[in-house]
């Protein structure tokens, strides 16, 4: 393709920019700004390895020395991640080796038009400013651009936070509720889903293989791990457009133990049971289960999202689940005689928090700090304002 658009002369479009040579652009600032100008606009393609003429049309593909090329698309990777904010999802940047040329390749910068538009780059001292492709050359927004894709940027997490309650009414009905028991339910949506038609068949004869690296990371994640307990069968029933994972077995439609759904979309639904004991007052809930209940079911959703494509943004919701809503946080010793704050009892409402899926993904200590904000969110809804330290 390349060589048939220099046989052409193609020229540059609003989608489409040539580079001879990265040394074109000796400031970080300026890939940054032409990054973040494709994302704001309709997305596009950044070529590097292919020469001009003199009106702006592709005239030979030369591209450069294959380890250069390697060293440019980790450059290239590494400027998108530190100098453009938010995060661009689904932001793509691969070489193409040149048969023409033997040990020479073109480095392709993919960037999608970004849900998580309008972003940002940093400029002068102190500033940052919002580029936008018009055309052949990168613009800076004005006033009214920037209101109406923050606009559309809050809007699309509105419709995030929707699917995430309408994720947990929906795994309600699956949960066996009774006195005393007390449900954590953790639901998760990317902004950019993965296609649901490049899902893999679910096999229920054997043991699913995202849920096994899921367990994986939860064996490296240090600590107990409430999931590991409660759910010990990784091997999934067929839903729609889903995997479900259950402890019950025989599954007559309810569990008591643990409820998960990976969807194909990406999407994310599990709850856990933390043990509670009957008494007299309000339902408790140990803190312990209640801390371990929100990282693993955390960890489960960005492994899962990760593994089956979604991008961008994975957005959060987080809640407790009981007969007649009345909780009582039990105190970090594990004794049930006792309340934290002397028995203050809450109705907790749900809570919400996101991160970019990458960063989830690459780092335990990204899913920590996640679940760390969710679990702060919840607690405080106690009067309660340490985490567990580790």
């Amino acid at each position: 393709m390349l060589d048939q658009a220099a046989a052409i002369g193609l020229g540059e479009s609003e989608d489409l920019d040539w580079k001879r040579d990265a040394d074109e652009v000796k400031d970080n600032r300026e890939h940054a700004k032409d990054f973040a100008a494709l994302a704001n606009a309709n997305g596009g393609l950044i070529i590097t390895g292919v020469a001009e003429d003199g009106n702006g049309g592709a005239a030979t593909v030369n591209g450069v020395d294959d380890a250069r090329a390697q060293a440019l698309a980790d450059r290239f990777r590494g400027i998108a991640n530190s100098m453009v904010r938010p995060f661009i999802p689904a932001f793509n940047v691969y070489t193409v080796p040149l048969s023409s040329v033997v040990g020479r390749s073109a480095v392709v910068v993919q960037v999608p038009r970004s849900p998580e538009a309008p972003h940002l780059v940093p400029w002068d001292k102190d500033s940052w400013r919002y580029p936008k492709r018009v055309g052949t050359d990168s613009v800076w927004l004005g006033e009214s651009e920037m209101e109406g894709a923050y606009r559309r940027r809050f809007a699309a997490r509105q419709d995030a936070e929707v699917h995430l309650k309408e994720l947990a009414e929906r795994l309600d009905h699956h949960l066996v509720g009774a006195a005393r028991r007390v449900w954590v339910v953790v639901t998760a949506v990317c902004s950019v889903l993965a296609p649901y038609d490049t899902a893999p068949a679910v096999d229920p004869r054997a043991a699913d293989p995202v849920m096994t690296e899921i367990y994986n990371n939860l064996s490296t994640s240090g600590g107990d791990s409430l999931l590991q307990h409660r759910l010990t069968q990784l091997i999934p029933r067929v839903g729609l457009r889903r995997a479900v994972f259950t402890a019950s077995r025989p599954y007559a439609g309810q569990c008591d133990r643990a409820y998960i759904e990976l969807h194909h979309d990406a999407s994310f639904a599990g709850a856990l049971s933390a043990a509670s004991r009957h008494q007299h007052g309000p339902t408790l809930l140990p803190r312990l289960d209640f801390e371990q209940a929100v990282r693993d079911l955390v960890i489960a959703a960005a492994v899962h999202a990760h593994r089956r494509g979604g991008d961008g943004m994975l957005q959060f919701r987080a809640a407790t689940i009981t007969e007649g809503g009345v909780l009582a946080l039990a105190n970090r010793g594990g004794q049930y005689d006792r309340q934290v704050d002397d028995s203050l009892v809450v109705r907790p409402e749900p809570v919400v928090t996101e991160a970019p899926l990458q960063d989830l993904a690459a780092s335990p200590a990204s899913r920590r700090t996640t679940a760390n904000r969710l679990l702060q969110d919840l607690t405080h809804q106690f009067a309660v304002d340490d985490l567990l330290n580790r």
